[in-house]
């Protein structure tokens, strides 16, 4: 038999309705929220990246001028230990010409970078601090293909001249261009140290031949020995 909701079992399924409703509705804004919280970002970045591209495309005559000079007048080397030995005695020499005492050379390991392929070589120096100034400043240059990749200046306080004398530890790179020119010498390959190859072994010896019995050969009687003799 069906019976009708009383007033008080209305109100409560109403108000269990209602809440159902409104939980769903709160989860559903909170996500949406969320949501359109994330797009708004992703918007602003997008936007950014936008005008940042905008950007490059206007320099790209610029850039596009400058990679060309740059694949013309980089030099090309087939031999980075040749460069780096090369590129050490230019900085020998001139430092010694100008009165410059080397008394450290180190050469660093060649690298291959993403726009060139780059020696390095550093250098301990001592000298008159503005003769070592002076050339320090002639280091770096674009047209050179060098840069100063690092440097340690210090006065040298314990010197007796009389003119201010400096130490410095300085570390010059010279880069080079990675697409050979048209015609070039092959690169020079690196060839690894061989081990020295290992002595033979000495022959073994063949063992000596086991006599065996040979049981069709005929015997004497007098050649059987004589359990009694002993």
């Amino acid at each position: 038999m069906k019976r009708s909701l009383n007033t008080r079992e209305k109100r409560l399924l109403t108000l269990c309705v209602v809440t159902i409703v409104l939980g769903v509705n709160a989860y559903a804004f909170q996500e949406f929220n969320s949501r359109r919280k994330a797009l708004t970002s992703n918007l602003d970045t997008l936007k950014k990246q936008t005008v940042g591209d905008s950007m490059l495309l206007n320099d790209r005559p610029f850039w596009t001028k400058r990679l060309a000079w740059l694949n013309k007048s980089m030099p090309y080397t087939n031999s980075a230990g040749k460069s780096q030995g090369q590129l050490l005695e230019d900085l020998r020499n001139q430092a010694l010409d100008l009165g410059l005492k080397v008394e450290n050379e180190t050469l660093l390991e060649a690298l291959a970078l993403d726009h060139a392929n780059e020696v390095a070589v550093n250098l301990r120096l001592k000298g008159d601090q503005e003769i070592m100034l002076r050339w320090l400043l002639t280091l770096q240059s674009p047209e050179k293909f060098t840069a100063v990749k690092n440097i340690e200046l210090e006065l040298d306080a314990r010197s007796r001249e009389k003119t201010p004398q400096a130490q410095c530890n300085i570390t010059v790179a010279r880069w080079f261009n990675p697409n050979p020119p048209p015609n070039a010498a092959p690169p020079e390959p690196h060839i690894q140290p061989q081990p020295a190859a290992e002595p033979a072994p000495a022959p073994v010896p063949a063992p000596a031949p086991v006599p065996v019995d040979n049981p069709l050969e005929m015997t004497s009687p007098l050649e059987v020995p004589n359990p009694l003799a002993s």
